[in-house]
């Protein structure tokens, strides 16, 4: 066969290969079977795990929490709402009339005139007592006339008494001298003597008479004073009842309910008008029956209204329990928000202790029913650990014992049994 007749083969196509790229497809196949063994390594360690756990937890399905060092605030939560601290009632004084001058929800100002009571009978008889003073006044002025006149007499009689005793003293040295001489008689002589004695006696009677008609009159006028001076006082008592008719605001707020009609009659002692005072809003907050015994007056409280916090001061705590709560007042520790309205709701917040460096963690479920142990992860093993409590605030529990700062633990609620110790989390 010629050259040009023979089958041409592919030996000119093939072409030796160099020796490193062999060397490469070893390389790379070591490499696979490394992989390939670390696998295998890796498969059996999470094995191992596993089977070394009682029980695998998704970590998507656990709440973690970081143990830290910060303030602890404890405090109760408590729903309430706005009370007027003072509201006082307006009550009738007599039996009358009423007229009103306000209405509902009216803003007044202390003192304003907010009723009358329209009492004919008192306002007679508050007439009858001046007229009667008037009169008193009156025979006063004319018995004390009379008195003066009856003094006067007497005055003058003793004034008389005394002009004649001085003339029987005359009469009497005469005659002790005409009895001398002889030229009386004994006999007129001693008629002389008993004119002497009778006029000393008629002086010193006029006199005493004079005497008891000033302390006669002293005592008559004093008796007179006071029955002026009672009389007054009963004008007084029925001036200041008559005054009472004006029913007047003893607050600065608002009318409230009024409880009566307008001309209608009221008896004493009727509710007429409320007024609210509205520089005096209070919070009337229920707290748990089991959180009552920590509370006490003067605790710092947070308002929280209309998405703000205002502070406040806690003034009294309810002895009596209803219904499983106890109410506690609170008031406002600043200038009160405006536009409060009553019976308002708002939610409270007492601060019952505030702890600096604390050790804690946040709260979750599994605090709620805790059994005195918590799980510590460290990587993704999760171990039972025994953890002793301390307070609570309404995000953070205390840690007194059994972890550190910075450790993680499971917050979650886990359905654990008892027997169970280790957890391993899955990603």
């Amino acid at each position: 066969m010629t050259d040009s007749t023979r089958i041409q083969d592919t030996a000119h196509q093939d072409s030796a290969l160099p020796p490193t790229t062999r060397r490469r497809r070893v390389g790379l196949a070591l490499a696979a079977g490394a992989l390939v063994l670390a696998g295998l390594i890796y498969g059996f360690t999470s094995l191992t795990e596993t089977l070394a756990a009682d029980r695998v937890v998704d970590i998507s399905s656990l709440r973690l929490a970081i143990v830290e060092r910060g303030d602890l605030v404890r405090e109760v939560t408590a729903q309430g709402r706005i009370v007027v601290a003072n509201s006082p009632t307006l009550f009738s004084p007599e039996q009358g009339t009423v007229v009103l001058k306000v209405k509902p929800g009216d803003s007044v100002s202390e003192g304003q005139l907010l009723a009358v009571i329209d009492s004919p009978e008192l306002r007679e008889a508050l007439a009858r007592e001046r007229a009667a003073l008037t009169r008193l006044q009156v025979d006063l002025a004319r018995q004390k006339i009379e008195l003066d006149q009856l003094r006067l007499q007497q005055q003058q009689t003793l004034a008389m008494a005394e002009v004649q005793l001085k003339a029987m003293h005359r009469e009497k040295r005469r005659a002790d001298r005409s009895y001398q001489l002889k030229l009386i008689s004994e006999l007129d002589y001693e008629e002389m003597a008993d004119n002497l004695e009778r006029a000393e006696l008629e002086y010193e009677q006029a006199r005493q008479n004079l005497s008891l008609s000033n302390d006669s009159t002293e005592f008559y006028d004093q008796s007179l004073k006071l029955q002026s001076e009672s009389q007054q006082m009963i004008i007084q008592a029925l001036e200041r009842r008559v005054k009472e008719l004006e029913i007047l605001s003893p607050v600065e707020g608002m009318v409230g309910n009024i409880e009566v009609n307008q001309k209608q009659a009221v008896a004493p002692y009727q509710p007429l008008i409320t007024v609210v005072d509205l520089t005096t809003y209070e919070i009337e907050a229920q707290v748990a029956e089991g959180l009552s015994g920590e509370l006490a007056p003067m605790m710092d409280a947070h308002i929280r209204l209309s998405g703000q916090d205002h502070p406040g001061v806690v003034t009294a705590i309810s002895p009596e329990v209803v219904q499983g709560q106890v109410t506690a007042r609170i008031r406002f520790a600043g200038e009160p928000p405006a536009n409060l309205r009553q019976n308002q709701r708002l939610t409270a917040r007492i601060l019952l202790e505030n702890r600096s460096d604390t050790l804690m963690v946040r709260r979750g479920p599994h605090f709620d029913n805790f059994r005195g142990y918590v799980f510590k992860l460290e990587g993704h093993k999760g171990h039972k650990t025994p953890v002793t409590l301390g307070g609570r605030s309404l995000s953070h529990i205390e840690i007194i014992d059994g972890l550190a700062e910075g450790d993680t633990i499971i917050v979650s609620a886990l359905n654990i049994e008892p027997n169970e110790n280790n957890i391993l989390v899955s990603n």
